[in-house]
């Protein structure tokens, strides 16, 4: 069951890659639109454009209806050191654009294209600001079908949302990606990404973001960011939520929510569930605390002052769980009505349950890693690693080299389906490489030199690699050499990240070596 499962999972993450492009759903239609955008608008790839610093939006959500409506201002301002003369405003074709207007000083543009220039009379000097005001909607019948991620339903709706708003400059994912068609349009390379070793960058690119959240009168909303205000006016409900200083990355949900709530260490961890699905809810409570223990104690901080689980319907596919700034949306079916005492070898909750929480210190809000080959080793190698650490904590060193054996076959069966390449290059599209080779990879570093040893290295590499840096693979690797006692360890870490080898496990006998070696070179464990 366990090779059934993560098989599953890595599809449904292939699936997505794919599916849930920013393209009209008719396939012909979807080429011809990529190829003129861009033919019309890859030149803004080199021209500056002002970033989005705040975000306030009203989200109103009609489950009822299939619909919702979106309202929204953005802040603008031109981080560069130098004039902004032309800004390219892209809005997703899904939605009905009802109205948009871009102010730069005196000077209003209205929009009324999905694909919009605006070419400002007078620059946006260095360091001012500008304003985008808009309105969009959306709806879906049973004839146009909808997009598995944008599941606005009777009940238990669920949409990352943040992928259809508006966003500034070329978007290179509207690219076409198949290089014989790109040959037929005379489009020239695909926009390239960039390598490990690459120099590194620092970008100012999260946002402020206060999100008000309406919806009907039996329902809950859940947003991104601690909840500040909830009320109820005109029959229906309201909620408003607040982050500061995210990545541009944002989701709701909304149902007839039971809830459960805990304030664990002055967190406030939250569940909510269907009423019908409460078997696994104490279970998923007491992981949460769990995962945090071990987080708070290893890596730091969390975030923010609140967490909260919410259950969503199997309607959305692609995912056992996702993770937002402190909140985890998770399909009915994976979690909270999944039957856990079936197979009693699997720990589905503590799976997805640690993993999914420790990406709020790994790239859900306290990390930002720079767009380029092996970025996931610093998401999804690093939730892995976390995640089997707590399932090491919950049941033995045994039971989790078992799930790592799992996660070798999973490893072993897709890496001749695509190029193989070390996992401090890969990519999202290679998610056995990251999720599963990576885990036992992380699984060998700490054989090697320890886990307090590792979980030292990943604390610093949090601590140095603070946004606004755009930290890459090597960061990472960086500071396991930095822990590692002597030369032939850091060679070992390099077989393990950044050579295709198979993953082979160290000997207890070989681990208490490295630790003696360590002792002498004066590194304590």
């Amino acid at each position: 069951m366990w090779l059934q499962y993560h098989s599953a999972h890595l599809r449904n993450l292939c699936r997505n890659i794919v599916y849930e492009r920013l393209y009209p759903k008719n396939e012909d239609q979807a080429i011809l639109s990529s190829e003129a955008y861009e033919k019309n608008y890859r030149k803004y790839e080199k021209l500056l454009q002002p970033d989005i610093t705040d975000i306030a939006t009203e989200i109103k959500l009609y489950p009822s209806k299939n619909a919702y409506q979106i309202i929204g201002k953005y802040t603008l301002k031109n981080q560069t050191n130098q004039p902004i003369n032309k800004v390219l405003i892209n809005f997703n074709k899904d939605l009905k654009l009802e109205s948009a207007v871009i102010k730069c000083g005196t000077e209003i543009s209205k929009i009324n294209k999905h694909v919009t220039e605006v070419s400002l009379q007078k620059p946006l000097r260095p360091g001012k600001t500008a304003s985008l005001d808009f309105k969009i909607s959306y709806q879906w019948f049973a004839v146009n079908g909808h997009r598995s991620f944008n599941a606005i339903i009777e009940d238990g709706s669920f949409m990352r949302i943040s992928r259809y708003y508006p966003t500034i400059g070329y978007q290179k994912d509207n690219e076409i990606q198949d290089e014989k068609q790109r040959s037929q349009f005379s489009l020239g390379k695909l926009t390239e990404l960039k390598k490990p070793e690459a120099p590194e960058v620092s970008k100012r690119d999260f946002i402020n973001l206060t999100m008000m959240i309406s919806t009907e009168k039996k329902q809950t909303a859940i947003g991104t960011g601690d909840l500040v205000r909830k009320w109820s006016q005109a029959g229906r409900n309201y909620f408003k939520f607040k982050a500061d200083q995210i990545p541009f990355r944002f989701a709701v949900s909304s149902a007839e929510y039971k809830i459960k709530s805990v304030n664990y260490k002055g967190i406030s961890i939250n569940i909510f569930y269907h009423q019908k699905h409460f078997e696994n809810v104490n279970h998923l409570l007491e992981n949460a605390k769990l995962t945090l223990d071990y987080c708070l104690q290893n890596f730091g901080q969390y975030p923010f002052k609140s967490i909260n689980f919410a259950e969503i319907s199997s309607f959305t596919r692609g995912f056992a769980a996702t993770a937002y700034p402190s909140a985890i949306f998770m399909p009915e079916d994976m979690i909270f009505h999944a039957n856990i005492l079936a197979d009693k070898k699997q720990d589905v909750i503590n799976e997805l349950a640690g993993h999914e929480l420790s990406h709020l210190w790994w790239g859900s809000s306290q990390i930002d890693p720079d767009d380029r080959e092996g970025s996931v080793m610093l998401t999804e190698t690093l939730a892995m690693y976390t995640e089997m650490m707590l399932y090491k904590k919950m049941h033995g060193k045994e039971k989790m080299m078992e799930r790592i054996n799992v996660h070798q076959q999973i490893y072993d069966n897709e890496k001749g389906l695509s190029e193989n390449v070390p996992i401090y290059k890969a990519t999202g599209d290679v998610p056995h490489i990251s999720y599963s080779k990576g885990a036992a990879a992380m699984v060998q570093l700490s054989n090697l030199i320890g886990e307090d040893k590792v979980n030292l290295a990943l604390k610093n590499f949090l601590n140095n690699n603070q946004y606004p840096k755009k930290p890459g693979s090597l960061n990472l690797i960086n500071e396991f050499y930095n822990i590692a006692p002597d030369i032939s360890t850091r060679k070992q870490i390099d077989r393990l990240f950044k050579t295709t080898e198979n993953i082979t496990f160290t000997s207890e006998s070989k681990t208490a070596s490295v630790k003696a070696k360590s002792k002498e070179t004066g590194n304590s464990f």
